[in-house]
């Protein structure tokens, strides 16, 4: 299986259990086989594979992803020694196996741990851009507009256009779709149909739902479920 070229607000961390995979950048062809690696947030890429893989997504803003985030570097896509995830991957894998929704959660976050650490306090968000993203998670129905945000924010709408920029990569209502999009993924893994997840999130219909997250994730939503 070869994806599309495709970027998302996520950092990836992507695993070979049964055999290695290989990534590329648009600007280069298709690296070397691994069973580890880090993409960094919004890096266009794609990848082939032959093997079970598992994807492994942290939000950049939080504490682990910045961590995991400079492990990326200026390449923004980078292998991994296997051996810095010690048993993880292992037990990630009898978790998939065992399709329980709560031990794959787990031990997804023990791999995250290994890479990121506790994380550090200097690595948190500016107070005013996280104070936003706090509120975002609990109305998504009815976000704020900009200006809202930004009062929020205590500052002026251009100065917190700019900051969130600085802050988290994206413009704030590109970040609004990700929230979204991430709220479509989640409703859709758990076993509500497509467009149920697709209104659920605010898009239009199933197809809406399916061009985003093709074009996000290089994939078609029913990749997520398992047969």
């Amino acid at each position: 299986m070869t994806t599309d070229v495709h970027a998302h607000h996520a950092i990836q961390i992507t695993l070979g259990f049964d055999g290695g995979f290989r990534l590329r950048s648009p600007e280069a062809g298709f690296g070397a086989e691994t069973v580890a690696a880090v993409v960094a947030a919004d890096r266009p890429h794609a990848f082939s594979v032959d093997a079970t893989v598992a994807l492994i997504f942290i939000e950049p803003e939080s504490l682990q992803g910045r961590a995991i985030g400079r492990l990326c570097g200026d390449a923004g896509i980078v292998a991994i020694d296997p051996e810095l995830l010690g048993h993880t991957p292992a037990a990630l894998l009898e978790a998939i196996k065992g399709r329980s929704g709560a031990d794959m959660e787990a031990a997804a976050r023990a791999v995250v741990a290994r890479l990121g650490g506790p994380g550090s306090p200097r690595d948190r968000p500016d107070a005013r851009v996280a104070r936003v993203i706090e509120v975002l998670g609990g109305r998504l129905d009815d976000p704020p507009r900009l200006e809202e945000a930004a009062h929020l924010a205590s500052l002026s709408p251009d100065r917190f256009r700019h900051l969130f920029v600085e802050e988290t990569g994206l413009q704030y209502r590109s970040y609004l779709l990700w929230l979204r999009l991430g709220r479509a993924v989640a409703a859709f893994a758990k076993g509500h149909s497509l467009t149920e997840a697709a209104h659920a999130a605010g898009f239009s219909d199933s197809a809406h739902l399916s061009r985003t997250f093709r074009r996000t994730f290089g994939l078609m939503p029913s990749s997520l479920r398992m047969e």
